[in-house]
């Protein structure tokens, strides 16, 4: 029978009793891995662990049972394959640059305190990463720092672009199959996390971006709910950047666009199956198709992930009674105009390209909310690079600013338990005019670039201050439910949750400070609220 070994110690002492190596070793279901002690901390690592694997003949489909280690002990030492990446906008990667990328990618790391027993099992946070869907791989964040607070983390890649999203009428490809592959890494947490002296009932799954937006599509959906907390930083499936309506041709599109000449979506599927990964990517690049979570068509026999529009979407049983812990940064778009969209942004009326992708109407209506939109924002300016930072305000408030705040409202409606809102505003001293997308990852994350090198930043005492706030605030949630379960020097104030009549919440910065008297943003929050209730039934998400 396999006992769960948790944290099995194997010394290895000279006869001179000088040196002492450490090995963990654990058996899990699919037997002995041995994970590595950590040289920077009172803590033990297990990297690039298949929790599931690809069927290369069919890696669009649903993953496959993680392979056995019964004939020998994995070792779990190198964690850097990563899925597929497809470049795309400001966000492609470098020429030249080829981390190591392979379609069968599911794999995952595990951070693990010293004091994590049998005895003691500790509460789990699963890291889902960002990047549109399209990049990113969990093997770029370490959870070094988030260790001392007695948590074990675990960040895990899932299939990216097409790989993992596309949508199509077809049973064997209906769409999600990333998060689907999250779903998996979620059940392998639940069956095999106590062999690391993790407790399997006491699981907050968090995310960023993209990864923020999939831990509230866990959450709507009416898959088994495997977690008891959230943690969504700047991301919702409400994100006009963050769902997609399919596009049912993408298999035949790429196919052609790769030299077949077909009809057929199993040929295409077949073809691409046996096309190169860079291949396909590079075709969605050139295409620009879009592959992010979709409403997926019901099939007999086929689960389904996610069953509605954004808008629609609703699971009160799976909300009811789950604490939250939502938020954003005080300026997301800072600067990523013109790096996602270069100057040509510029050229056009960005407020009707908005409205006419956004909304379906007639062109006068278009022309009409565009004008109510532009004249809010802009005034009677032109439009130009000179209206650059109007342009950021703008881009924040659709992409995430009233998106958030409108899963917010949602969240409260279905009951949640508590629902805990902050903004990150905290910039150092860069002089910054406010902290943009991501800012807060480097203060939670040891984070790592494509070829393992370590992502530094600067680390002022006033940084090192945010780093130990920060990891105590979303730990004490972890462990919680409750991010300030009591006040000290360090978190001098009591976070209160957000209620149906009031929105208090908790700004991040050198000083903490909950505001309480006014929303955030709340003359921009009340246009926005304005604006969807005259408008929200032609949003092509509704």
């Amino acid at each position: 029978m396999k006992a769960l070994i948790v944290l099995s110690i194997v010394f290895v002492v000279n006869v001179y009793g000088a040196d002492q190596r450490i090995d963990p070793l654990v058996l899990i279901n699919q037997g002995l891995v041995r994970g590595q002690k950590a040289t920077d901390g009172d803590y033990s690592t297990f990297l690039g662990i298949p929790y599931a694997k690809v069927d290369l003949d069919d890696p669009f489909g649903p993953a496959r049972a993680a392979p056995s280690f019964e004939e020998e002990i994995f070792y779990a030492n190198e964690g850097t394959v990563q899925c597929p990446l497809t470049p795309f906008s400001g966000y492609a990667r470098a020429a030249g640059i080829s981390p190591v990328e392979s379609v069968d990618c599911l794999q995952l790391n595990i951070f693990v305190p010293s004091q994590a027993s049998i005895r003691n099992p500790l509460p789990v946070l699963v890291w889902i990463h960002g990047g549109t869907y399209l990049s990113g791989t969990g093997h770029k964040f370490s959870g070094r720092k988030l260790l001392k607070h007695g948590v074990i983390v675990v960040a895990i890649n899932y299939r990216l672009g097409a790989y993992g999203f596309i949508c199509l009428n077809n049973p064997a490809v209906p769409g999600n199959q990333g998060l689907k592959d999250q779903y998996v890494a979620l059940q392998w947490v639940r069956d095999n996390i106590a062999a690391f002296g993790g407790n399997p009932y006491n699981v907050t799954i968090a995310g960023q971006s993209a990864g923020s937006a999939s831990v509230l599509l866990h959450l709507f959906s009416p898959k088994e709910k495997l977690f008891n907390k959230v943690i969504a930083e700047s991301g919702t499936p409400l994100s006009p950047d963050m769902f997609t309506n399919g596009d049912a041709d993408a298999a035949l599109k790429l196919a052609n666009y790769l030299g077949l000449n077909t009809t057929d979506d199993q040929q295409a599927l077949d073809f691409l199956a046996k096309s190169h990964h860079s291949l396909v990517t590079g075709a969605t690049h050139d295409l620009k198709i879009e592959f992010k979570p979709c409403r997926e068509n019901s099939f007999s026999g086929v689960d389904i992930f996610v069953d509605n529009q954004p808008y629609s979407l609703s699971n009160s049983r799976k909300v009811r009674n789950t604490p939250i812990l939502i938020g954003n940064t005080d300026f997301e778009y800072r600067g990523d105009v013109r790096q996602m969209h270069g100057n040509e942004f510029f050229d056009k009326d960005f407020f009707y390209s908005w409205i006419q992708n956004t909304f379906v109407m007639e062109n006068e209506e278009v022309y009409t909310a565009a004008k109510i939109v532009r004249h809010f924002y802009v005034g009677d300016k032109d439009i130009s690079s000179d209206v650059n930072t109007e342009a950021e305000y703008f881009n924040s408030d659709i992409v995430f600013n009233h998106p958030i705040q409108d899963t917010i409202t949602r969240l409260i409606n279905e009951n949640a338990s508590h629902v805990y809102e902050y903004v990150f505003s905290y910039v150092g001293d860069t002089g910054l005019s406010g902290a943009a997308h991501s800012a807060e990852l480097p203060f939670l994350f040891d984070l790592y670039g494509d070829f393992g090198e370590l992502m530094t930043h600067s680390s002022t005492e006033d940084d090192l201050l945010m780093v130990d706030r920060l990891t105590t605030l979303w730990t004490n949630f972890i462990k919680y439910g409750n991010p300030t379960p009591e006040t000290s020097e360090l978190i001098p104030v009591t976070w209160s949750p957000v209620t149906a009549n009031s929105r208090p919440y908790l700004i991040i910065n050198k000083e903490l400070r909950m505001e309480t008297e006014e929303r955030f943003l709340k003359e921009r929050m009340a246009f926005w609220d304005l604006f969807y209730s005259i408008y929200g039934q032609y949003n092509i998400f509704a």
